[in-house]
């Protein structure tokens, strides 16, 4: 549906055109009206419109003027402009400013509304071909280094599993990486920041830049770099599909491991050069299988959090310095259920997409914590992080949604009510997905609260103005969604609902009233008898006066 503004500084001008258009129902036009170019600008810095139907030579400020304006705010509206006097040089400085048409007001109807049609078929070409597809490509490329990063975050942190990653995910992620391939993780950490680094912006800058030198000093491999908070990062490494042997490049893994080991202190040294800023690295001894990634993940991260001598700039290959890792199956897990339960209570689960991962979530918990219900430390660790969440989430509501009546404060706050750590556990789980019940249950009753708010200010109001943009500020949404939330929840669209009830409202007062058909036109807020009649006739087969004698002598 295209915005229309009927501009001109005479009332019966702008309103025959007003009327001449709303009987033309395959426009899909949401019609607006203004007397005058200040009423127009008026408008036009309201809203954006998409056509702009003007008189030329108005009082004060001109159709030209207004064009200049609506070329700078709305430069893709179509500006269709009318005159009653030809005049070519109004006429030729209205075409180099880009107008649609210019039509005179001796001209027939026909004209105008081939006119309207052309601005409409303009928009819809100018939409179809303006590049949005382009447009949509640079968006994601800008979204690119965050997906990468929640994928294979996700992935390392035991959130995600093996075959949410894909060979064409990775391809349209451009991670450079092969699943079939074996891969060598590296993480890092920055040691500490430049005393005059302080924001989160000039850190990520920063982290960008330490990624760009491991770019350049590993080229000969493939690397795709992932941040994990403001001061760590990890790297995923594999030699470069079609590497000569022989080559100075790295082409099978023996001389890959050799080469990226020998190399971090290259890149180590180069960022505290360059950069100001020491880091501290975590390597595998060998490749793995990305299956093993997780649990040599979290094996790394613990090992560069420990560190050794002072701390700082180090640089750690695994088991070289201190045999095996202490850090076993049980701790990996552990760090795996501390992931999800960070990624569950960071997520406000609105779409269906996230409601179902969030029931994957909290079925992943279920089973992971099976072994440690024994393990008195980790279990207060986790039921009272879960417990403490769900807790913040209950009191957003002061009065309880109906899928949360059963659920009780003090077994949330207490596993002692409980008969066994295990069924204050699944308690929890339970309330977390009642919480997903209780949201679907709040947004579902405020849609339908939209919806009735509308449809009560509609039959309220029937001899008024019930445009889109009026019916949007009633219920505070953008008139083309307001459009769209109310067809997917009514299954018709809002306009119809809209001449449905007033020709309800009409036959109504053509039965039961002695008004004149030209009145009940005006009390059910249609703009002309010609038009009210065509309408009326359309929904009921019979023109009102009609429809009013077959009653009247049924009655009879």
């Amino acid at each position: 549906m295209n915005r229309l503004l009927i501009v001109d500084d005479e009332p019966i001008i702008v309103d025959g055109i007003y009327r001449l258009l709303q009987e033309e129902d395959d426009l899909h036009l949401d019609l607006h009206r203004a007397y005058g170019g200040d009423e127009a600008l008026e408008k036009l810095n309201a809203f954006r419109f998409d056509i702009v139907l003007s008189d030329i030579w108005m009082p004060g400020m001109s159709g030209l003027d207004l064009q200049k304006h609506i070329n700078e705010r709305w430069p893709s509206c179509k500006v269709i402009f009318l005159t009653g006097h030809p005049d070519f040089n109004y006429a030729q400085t209205a075409i180099r400013n880009h107008c649609v048409d210019y039509i005179l007001k001796t001209e027939s109807d026909d004209a105008l509304l081939r006119s309207v049609r052309k601005a409409i078929e303009l928009l819809h070409s100018e939409r179809v071909n303006a590049g949005f597809l382009e447009k949509a490509t640079e968006q994601f490329q800008l979204a690119v280094p965050t997906l990468q990063r929640e994928i294979l975050r996700g992935f390392c942190e035991g959130i995600q599993s093996l075959k949410s990653l894909k060979p064409e995910l990775l391809r349209d992620l451009s991670i450079p990486l092969a699943l079939h391939e074996k891969v060598l993780l590296v993480m890092g950490r920055v040691d500490c920041w430049p005393p005059h680094i302080t924001n989160a912006s000039d850190k990520m800058h920063l982290m960008f830049a330490i990624h760009n030198i491991a770019k350049e000093y590993l080229a000969p491999c493939a690397l795709q770099s992932v941040n994990v908070e403001q001061n760590r990062f990890f790297w995923l490494i594999q030699p470069k599909e079609g590497a000569e042997p022989g080559s100075s490049f790295p082409s099978d893994w023996s001389r890959t491991l050799r080469f990226v080991h020998g190399t971090l202190e290259m890149i180590q040294s180069t960022s505290l050069e360059l950069l100001k800023i020491p880091l501290s690295f975590a390597a595998g001894k060998e490749e793995v299988e990305w299956r093993e990634i997780p649990v040599r993940y979290q094996k790394l991260r613990a090992e560069l959090g420990r560190g050794l001598g002072i701390g700082q700039e180090t640089i750690l290959i695994e088991d070289q310095q201190t045999g095996e890792y202490s850090l076993d199956e049980s701790e990996i897990r552990k760090q795996t259920i501390r992931n999800v339960i960070r990624k569950w209570s960071g997520n406000d689960y609105v779409s269906d997409e996230e409601k179902q991962e969030m029931h994957k979530l909290l079925a992943k918990l279920s089973n992971l914590m099976d072994p440690f219900y024994e393990d008195t430390g980790f279990f207060l660790e986790v039921y009272y992080a879960m417990a403490s969440h769900l807790l913040t989430q209950l009191n957003r509501w002061g009065e309880d949604p109906a899928p949360l009546k059963d659920v009780e404060v003090d077994k949330l706050s207490h596993y002692q009510l409980h008969p066994a750590r295990k069924d204050a556990f699944h308690y929890l789980i339970q309330t977390a997905l009642r919480l997903i019940e209780a949201r679907d249950h709040e947004k579902k009753e405020h849609t339908n609260q939209v919806v009735h708010r509308l449809n009560r200010y509609v039959e309220d109001h029937l001899d008024s103005d019930l445009s889109l943009t009026t019916l949007s500020d009633l219920v505070h949404l953008n008139p083309y969604y307001m459009s769209r939330l109310y067809k997917q929840m009514t299954g018709i669209h809002l306009p119809d609902y809209i001449t449905d009830e007033r020709i309800k409202k009409a036959k109504e007062l053509v039965v039961e009233s002695r008004l004149k058909m030209h009145e009940i036109c005006k009390k059910v807020g249609f703009e002309s008898p010609a038009y009210f009649t065509r309408i009326f006739k359309k929904k009921t087969g019979c023109t009102p006066q009609e429809f009013r004698e077959m009653h009247q002598s049924t009655r009879n």
